[in-house]
């Protein structure tokens, strides 16, 4: 267990907050570290590649996901996909027809898109149960974390991570080896949360994106960059862009929020809500639906990205 900042090197860090998994019940608590020269935060523990499997496995809810009900994302343009914050997801800027890899692909949902718009398509998900679906439709998946070793070196047009980075247990080690499987002039799109979001300064250790022990970096935008360019890549800029429906997320937090060592009542993950039928009736899902229906969190988030304070970041890098 170091203090030492993963990303800048830096001793200079202090402890910010002790913090624990209040969505998915993982029994153990995590201390959170800040570096005082780069702001990156990031979690102390001795992580392992066979701990952050039994995370995924047997903490995220996909184990329950039914396969029939699987659907592809789909190509969405115009004010409706505006609203919802579609630009937020790294493969609505990926063309058509090239060669791409998506590491941390989930439900496959990204993997179906990609197959559909005539590209070759690969995932890496470290969930076992995303097999299961890969399997039903045919998808080129490796359930693991991401080893460049399984790949040609100079393969891909593009290599995408929606949230995933701020999951890796060595980011510069996942940047550099998906620099060797980039082709010279691939491009690299990630997403991860902002630290400077009004949603963080808002609800404070409540604050959805902290989602511990899963995330186990936090970066600045000023660690961002210098992890892009310390691993050989040229910055192309950033942009600020959010999944609208965060925020109603986060707001459910505040009222079904699970204790340490015990699973919340509200499962959401990706694009996919779990509640019974009985859970629907509560008045709080009710209100939830409504905000959903009538999309008011919607105007909120794309307020806050406009002044560069929505909750998440999508960057954007070259292979020189």
């Amino acid at each position: 267990m170091t203090k030492t900042c993963p990303i800048c090197q830096s001793n200079h860090t202090k402890f910010l907050f002790e913090n624990y998994d209040i969505m998915f019940g993982y029994p153990e608590s995590f201390v959170l570290n800040r570096c005082r020269d780069c702001g990156h935060i990031f979690l102390l523990g001795n992580f392992t590649e066979e701990m952050l499997s039994d995370l995924y496995t047997n903490y995220y809810p996909r184990k329950h996901f039914d396969i029939d009900k699987y659907k592809p994302y789909m190509e969405t343009t115009g004010f409706w996909a505006w609203l919802d914050g579609d630009r937020a997801l790294c493969h609505r800027w990926v063309p058509k027809n090239v060669r791409v890899l998506d590491i941390g692909c989930g439900y496959c949902e990204t993997l179906g898109y990609h197959k559909n718009r005539g590209c070759e398509v690969y995932g890496v998900e470290a969930d076992e149960n995303a097999a299961k679906i890969a399997e039903r439709y045919g998808f080129n998946l490796h359930v693991g974390l991401f080893d460049a070793g399984n790949y040609e070196k100079n393969y891909f047009d593009y290599v995408t991570m929606n949230w995933v980075l701020e999951h890796c247990l060595n980011p510069e080690e996942t940047l550099r080896q998906i620099y060797s499987v980039l082709k010279p002039g691939g491009k690299l799109i990630f997403s991860i949360p902002h630290l400077s979001c009004i949603s963080r300064y808002t609800f404070g250790r409540l604050w959805h994106q902290w989602h511990t022990p899963y995330h186990l970096h936090l970066f600045s935008q000023q660690s961002a960059r210098l992890l892009i360019e310390k691993t050989g890549f040229q910055w192309e800029g950033s942009k600020n862009f959010t999944i609208s429906s965060l925020l109603l997320d986060q707001w459910a937090m505040l009222f079904i929020n699970g204790k340490q060592g015990q699973k919340s009542q509200w499962v959401r993950i990706g694009t996919t809500k779990y509640f019974d039928e009985k859970q629907e009736k509560i008045w709080f899902l009710r209100l939830y639906r409504f905000f959903e229906k009538i999309r008011i969190h919607a105007w909120l988030m794309r307020l806050g990205d406009a002044i560069g304070m929505g909750d998440h970041l999508i960057y954007f890098a070259t292979k020189k």
